[in-house]
């Protein structure tokens, strides 16, 4: 019988042992990555984060490798400039698009306060300043321009 008793309690410690760790995993909350503090461009942070993660980006035009075609992967997460659209420019450069939609992001996967200006892409294929293919995701206060 005291054995059984002396079973019981470590089994609860146990229990509410896993039940506290579970709990603290589950809480630790989203992550803001900064850009080009805490990764070198757009793309990078958006490689590192993780679903919930913000990618906050600094004002200043952004341009080159990792800067335009920037893919979200199927993430739900937010890309968003500091300081609105008119102080946070993609530059697209004459050849790409800003943003590239197309692993089912929702409405959760959310974009905000970007100019994305001189995208063009070739051939075929459309969308030079965002380009969602059977996604939807979120678009808000963001400057399309050639």
């Amino acid at each position: 019988m005291i054995q059984n008793k002396i079973f019981f309690k470590l089994l609860f410690l146990m229990i509410s042992s896993g039940s506290f760790t579970l709990f603290s995993s589950l809480s630790s909350g989203a992550t803001t990555i900064r850009v080009p503090t805490d990764q070198p461009t757009i793309q990078a942070g958006i490689d590192a984060a993780v679903n919930g993660d913000t990618v906050l980006v600094a004002d200043g035009t952004y341009k080159g490798e990792g800067n335009k075609n920037i893919d979200f992967k199927g993430k739900a997460i937010t890309v968003q400039s500091e300081n609105g659209a008119g102080n946070c420019i993609i530059d697209c450069e004459g050849s790409g698009r800003g943003f590239y939609f197309h692993q089912s992001e929702g409405y959760t996967s959310v974009i905000s306060g970007f100019s994305v200006t001189n995208g063009h892409v070739f051939g075929t294929e459309a969308g030079g300043g965002i380009y969602c293919y059977r996604s939807a995701p979120k678009i808000n206060d963001c400057i399309i321009s050639v």
